[in-house]
């Protein structure tokens, strides 16, 4: 039978009595709902986090875009300049026509550049059996050309090409005539299936899409593919009704206006071009897995805290009958003892000395300690010996009471596998029946996390379809050679490889054939270099890039010539070629960065360009080296 008093509580310690009952469930409730934040803070962790991973891949691929740009933009740009030169006569117009074939040579989404009059008419197409006559006249880009003579390159809409009914991208650059007058316009095609079998070599998940986008809205791309809205003003129906181009990047969080797919992402704009991609991926998918974590946590934190209130109650109890002070401290350190046992969290006190002093059973599950093991022993035992001053750092900064660090650590579990934590450090006063100098320290497995952002970030570095380095890492390492070479002496070697005649490759074969190709050629030009600091990466379309550090010219030789045997061996039919089969083109050049030069390798990959252009030009299926490039270092380093 309870035990019940006749004598009713009275003065202070009976007030305290009587509101203890409110106070134990406003406490129960105060855990429940922080239960429930945590549980929320995890759902909006993992939110950001695909952000994050959002952002990353729209600047990888914002940046393919830009280049697809960028070279449709230089076409049109050295087109006008001849016919604005030298008319639109046959001699003008068969020197355009070799500056087309010459930028159509290399795959890339730009399928046909066209040359209009002043009255919107056809003149000269690369686009074999269009019809001459074809006019452009009602196209806005066309009118805007002609209404402003200062608009400089014009990126259109998407639309469909009245020479081939394709979707494309016009990129439109307006030309003079003799007078000053409108000439015309010239018209580079960038197709826009090209940017949607682009986008759809990732995996975003059932719900994922990607979409490139003019800075107003329009949408020019995506996948998933729907040719009903390309063209549309899709941000018009989203929180995003203002051009974003003045933002340069951010985040969004709503349903899609074309599917009403609710979700989650990131987009960045271009630098130089109106332009911008957009990532998203599914909130169901995002959140799959916390779903069901959350449904566990919510699961167990009510009957636990049930079990706390029915506890409490028992407490209660006895302070009824026990009022000294002295029980009562005992009774609120058995039930701070109680919620550290039922925590998630490893929480442990730490003594001034470093040591543990006390630890909570979840060290089982952070650590894969038990709390007995850990007592007595110094913290930073258990620590990752390059972390360990972090964490000797973070101990003497929170040696003043309520002062609080927080920490990213490593550890090694018993089993051998590699961890990381969470540290929440917090400085304990002396009203807390703690040493001066102690401190409070929350532990939390942040293993899953470390794991996303390494797998999101490898992502953003690697090419997809063939799994070497992207052009992003490619410079990037490229950079960090020069500048130690620079630093501390030695040479520096690139080659770059295009395959011969991929184009003609791609229109006999089919793009899926052209794919396995050009992982064929990825495997082969990676096995052929044997050195691990050796880098191969995709440059773009069908050109691959070795970066060959500590190598001279004599060694880059011997290298590309054992790649460009590597690429023949695959022995893959090509009748194009003279050989029969798939064959490279590699130019290369070496050097050695002058002491304390500026770290801008650009000197080198452009002399190995100019030395693929001339293995082009004389017959393909070669190797051809750059001359020495210190005197182009020298000059740069003068004007700087």
């Amino acid at each position: 039978m309870p035990l019940t008093s006749s004598v009713s509580p009275s003065g202070p310690a009976g007030l305290r009595s009587r509101l203890a009952y409110p106070a134990l469930i406003l406490l129960t409730l105060i855990l429940l709902c922080s239960e429930g934040w945590q549980i929320w803070t995890a759902r909006e962790a993992r939110l950001e986090e695909a952000q994050i991973a959002a952002a990353n891949l729209a600047r990888a691929l914002l940046s393919t875009a830009e280049s697809e740009f960028a070279q449709a933009s230089s076409i049109t740009a050295a087109i006008a300049e001849q016919l604005e030169t030298e008319g639109t006569g046959p001699a003008s117009l068969t020197r355009v026509g070799w500056l087309m074939r010459r930028q159509l040579h290399a795959p890339s989404a730009l399928r046909n550049i066209s040359v209009y009059g002043a009255d919107g008419t056809l003149l000269f197409t690369s686009f074999v059996g269009a019809a001459m006559g074809t006019s452009i006249a009602d196209r806005g880009y066309f009118r805007a050309h002609r209404e402003d003579a200062g608009l400089g390159l014009q990126v259109g809409s998407a639309i469909r090409s009245r020479l081939d009914g394709q979707w494309i991208i016009p990129l439109s650059r307006r030309y003079a005539d003799a007078s000053g007058h409108l000439g015309g316009v010239v018209v580079a095609a960038l197709e826009i299936g090209a940017f949607t079998q682009e986008f759809g070599g990732y995996d975003l998940g059932r719900g994922g899409m990607v979409a490139l986008l003019r800075t107003d809205g329009r949408l020019l791309a995506r996948v998933p593919a729907d040719e009903a809205v390309l063209g549309s003003p899709v941000l018009n129906r989203t929180p995003f009704r203002e051009p974003i181009a003045p933002l340069r990047s951010g985040h969004f969080h709503f349903a899609s206006p074309v599917d009403e797919v609710d979700r989650v992402g990131a987009y960045r704009v271009a630098e130089g071009y109106p332009i911008a991609v957009a990532i998203g991926f599914g909130v169901e998918d995002v959140l799959a897995r916390w779903t069901s974590g959350a449904v566990l946590r919510a699961a167990s934190a009510i009957p636990v805290g049930g079990l706390l209130l029915l506890l409490g109650l028992g407490f209660i109890r006895q302070s009824r009958l026990r009022r000294d002070a002295e029980h009562r401290a005992a009774e609120g350190d058995s039930w701070a003892q109680l919620v550290a046992e039922h925590s998630g969290d490893m929480l442990s006190q730490i003594g001034p000395d470093g040591r543990v002093d006390y630890v909570s059973p979840s060290a089982v599950r952070v650590l894969g300690l038990p709390a007995r093991a850990l007592l007595g022993r110094f913290m930073e035992d258990v620590i990752h010996p390059e972390d360990r001053p972090v964490l000797r750092a973070a101990l003497e900064a929170v040696r003043q009471p309520g002062a609080q660090e927080e920490i990213l650590l490593r550890v090694t579990r018993p089993d051998g596998s590699p961890a990381w934590i969470d540290a929440s450090l917090r400085g304990l006063g002396a009203h807390q029946a703690a040493a001066p100098g102690s401190c409070l320290a929350v532990l939390r497995d942040a293993t899953g996390r470390k794991a996303i952002e390494e797998r999101m970030s490898a992502l953003a570095m690697t090419d997809a379809l063939t799994g070497l380095a992207n052009r992003q890492r490619f410079d990037a390492l490229l950079a960090a050679e020069w500048s130690r070479c620079s630093r501390e002496g030695g040479w520096v070697a690139v080659l770059l490889l295009d395959l011969d005649h991929f184009r003609g490759f791609n229109e006999e074969n089919g793009h899926a054939a052209g794919d396995d190709a050009l992982r064929a050629v990825a495997r082969a030009v990676d096995a052929a270099i044997r050195r691990p600091a050796d880098v191969a990466a995709r440059h773009g379309g069908d050109r691959f890039a070795v970066i060959l550090p500590r190598t001279d010219m004599a060694g880059a030789q011997d290298v590309a010539e054992r790649v460009r045997l590597a690429v023949a061996a695959t022995a893959i039919p090509h009748r194009a070629a003279r050989a029969g089969s798939l064959t490279a083109s590699l130019g290369l050049a070496a050097t050695q960065p002058l002491p304390g030069a500026l770290p801008d390798a650009s000197v080198l990959v452009d002399a190995a360009e100019a030395a693929l252009h001339e293995a082009k030009r004389t017959g393909r299926n070669r190797v051809v080296e750059a001359p020495s490039i210190i005197a182009i270092q020298t000059q740069r380093q003068g004007h700087h």
